[in-house]
């Protein structure tokens, strides 16, 4: 069935765009519609045609994953083509969302008509690309290199009735713009010629005022290549080369921005938070209205989660006996004076906020809760709850199995893990054990999500994802040093790796003492530890200035002068430790990162690898233009993919007990030649 219905309307050839809700510009509505144009064209019976969609939606693009393999035919560029050399006038009639690849088709036309709330952007720039069907042509000649800038750099849709895109637009309508566009037609057809964006120059009309703005941006991009250079170097070219030419330039750029493994990665993530989204409970489950939240305990994560639940509107009331409820209190009181000491926040929004926050020790506000963060603050057995509360465990103590048996099975726990900064940070995790209930799960997840944050779903085990992850990372580079590494080069090697922080300096912001006994929790008494108890008798003896492996220098952290003459010492006094194979140390470091992944997509901790990747980039810094540690052993042009990690791995295994022993799953995609992303390898 075709994916582009033609009809005739009083000697209007009408090319309906129908392909679902979002009317995807796939290749086989791209095909179909190249065939309309052409009967269009050789059509007696039709002097002009209305391009439209036959939804809701005019089109919303193409899909991402076009990008990852070969372009199918016929591709933007030569629609938009056929669009703008169409012998009969050609107006597009735009409702709902006009995106990408869809709203290129748009310019094309000879005319445009639009609802004046229909969203219109060329978000390709957010991906790492650049338009590829002539508009970087186009829009400088309709609108001027400023606003042309202006919109194709932020990527961000605006109403088709925003002032500065009215030279797009021949008629705005309130209602479904197809009888206008019809009556456009109409009249195109009847005048004796009409224009296209080709042959228009009102953009070119004060030539220095166009390159002041193109001098202007360059000024304010960031040196190297990129889709924002790409795209500026384009609306540079359309006002010195002739129009094709100009075509042509942007069509390399575009192929020169695909090829970029940056452009490859924010797509891959974006992707990824889309797929977040998709969890097993939500066919069954129905999000509940969360009106009132109760804090119960001290964690310092409440006082970070209680502003978060007060920016949501939520009333919120810290359950917790003594100066301790006060103390929660008075960090939130501290965040949003702090908000409105640098004037982000007026005083009036500070005290609404506050007007909703109460603390106390009485556990009858339970029965108000809808929604209980336990902070870990003793057992909580007998307390009375509301029906319908979800009670999530954000201590990371427990797990939220052994805190149900203690509440008692009528009341539906989680664990929720919040990155620090709660109110700040886009990234939780959501442990969800076996037989919770799907609406409790879902009420928990689209609360959290509701407000913009990525929520990754794990099973019920210690560490979830991201301290299960970093806990490898951590582990790995524990092993290294044992092995005879320097502290520091690791520490180097992980933010030559992609990571923001090294896994000693985030050791040392936890605290030895808590990553030890989170480590031994989510892995047991592995040998590695041994170096870190040693650190932590140093610390407690007075022996390094920091807390194990840095020292404060004001705000900042700098390296402990002592350490490597401490770990010299350590290590003469141990016997039997492995030495260090010949390799990148960050590639020992990814081989450990990856081999963790790999174990928890096997035994379902976690569902999706791109979960995996947003874990890591969200949460921990990972270098966003590789796309997450997976996505670049796929991918790393040094890497050589999961079958030169698994290479590395056997050689790392005598290094540490079980952490680089290649896991079955990684092995067999390494038999059958896959993948994490993007199938076989080729």
């Amino acid at each position: 069935m075709s994916e582009v219905i033609y009809e005739l309307a009083d000697e209007v050839a009408v090319l309906r765009l129908s392909r679902g809700e979002a009317n995807a510009l796939s290749p086989a509505m791209r095909r179909d519609l190249a065939i309309a144009l052409d009967r269009a064209a050789e059509d007696d019976g039709a002097r002009a045609v209305v391009l439209t969609g036959a939804g809701d939606t005019f089109c919303s693009g193409v899909d991402l994953s076009e990008f990852d393999g070969p372009l199918a035919e016929p591709w933007i560029e030569a629609l938009t083509r056929k669009i703008e050399d169409h012998p009969k006038p050609v107006v597009a009639a735009l409702d709902g969302a006009a995106l990408g690849a869809g709203f290129e088709l748009a310019l094309a036309a000879h005319a445009r008509v639009a609802r004046k709330t229909c969203r219109v952007a060329l978000p390709e720039v957010s991906l790492g690309l650049m338009p590829s069907g002539g508009s970087t042509q186009r829009l400088p000649r309709l609108l001027g290199a400023q606003a042309a800038l202006e919109f194709m750099l932020s990527g961000r849709p605006l109403d088709a009735g925003e002032p500065r895109l009215a030279k797009l637009f021949t008629a705005l309508t309130e209602d479904a713009p197809l009888a206008a566009a019809l009556a456009t037609a109409r009249r195109f057809a009847q005048a004796p010629g009409f224009a296209r964006a080709r042959d228009i120059d009102r953009g070119f009309s004060d030539p220095a005022a166009y390159r002041a703005a193109v001098t202007d941006v360059a000024a304010r991009l960031r040196p190297g290549d990129s889709a924002e250079a790409d795209i500026l170097r384009c609306v540079e070219a359309a006002q010195l080369l002739p129009y094709d030419q100009g075509v042509q330039f942007e069509q390399a750029a575009f192929e020169a921005c695909l090829a970029r493994p940056g452009a490859r990665a924010m797509r891959h993530l974006y992707a990824a938070e889309r797929r977040s989204l998709a969890w097993p409970e939500a066919q069954e489950g129905r999000a509940r209205e969360i009106g009132t939240v109760v804090l119960a305990g001290s964690d310092p994560v409440l006082a970070e989660l209680a502003v978060h639940c007060l920016d949501r509107g939520q009333r919120v009331a810290v359950l917790s006996p003594g100066p301790a409820g006060a103390a929660v209190a008075a960090r939130v009181r501290a965040v949003y004076e702090g908000a409105v000491a640098r004037k982000r926040m007026a005083p009036e929004e500070r005290d609404a906020r506050l007007a909703r926050l109460s603390h106390g020790s009485d556990p009858v506000v339970l029965m108000a809760a809808d929604l209980v963060l336990d902070g870990g603050g003793g057992d909580p057995g007998g307390a009375a709850v509301r029906k319908g509360a979800v009670w999530c465990l954000v201590s990371g103590r427990d797990g939220a199995a052994a805190r149900r048996a203690q509440l008692g099975a009528s009341v539906e726990v989680l664990a929720l893990r919040a990155y620090r900064p709660a109110y700040a940070l886009p990234l939780v995790e959501l442990a969800v054990p076996d037989g919770t209930a799907p609406e409790a799960v879902m009420t928990v997840m689209r609360y959290f999500a509701g407000s913009g944050r990525v929520v990754l779903r794990s099973a019920d085990r210690p560490g979830m994802i991201g301290h299960r992850l970093m806990g490898a990372v951590q582990r790995a580079a524990l092993a290294l040093m044992r092995a005879g590494a320097d502290a520091q080069a690791v520490e180097d090697a992980a933010r030559r790796l992609g990571f923001a922080r090294g896994p000693l300096e985030l050791i040392e912001t936890d605290g030895i003492g808590v990553t030890v006994a989170r480590l031994r929790r989510v892995f047991g008494s592995v040998p590695e530890l041994a170096l870190l108890d040693a650190r932590a008798d140093a610390v407690a003896a007075g022996k390094t200035p920091g807390q194990g492996f840095y020292e404060s220098q004001g705000q900042a952290l700098a390296p402990d002068p002592g350490l490597a003459g401490w770990l010299e010492t350590w290590r003469s006094d141990q016997s039997d430790l492995p030495e260090m194979p010949n390799m990148p140390l960050e590639r020992a470091l990814h081989a450990a990162l990856v081999a963790e992944a790999a174990r928890m997509l096997g035994d379902g901790t976690v569902a999706r690898a791109s979960d995996v990747d947003l874990c890591m980039v969200r949460g921990y810094g990972f270098d966003a233009a590789r796309g997450g540690p997976l996505l670049w052993a796929d991918i790393g042009p040094e890497v050589g993919g999961p079958l030169g990690l698994v290479r590395a791995m056997k050689a790392l295994v005598p290094l540490g007990q079980g952490l680089w022993t290649p896991p079955a799953t990684l092995e067999e995609m390494v038999k059958f030649g896959r993948r994490f992303f993007g199938g076989a390898v080729s």
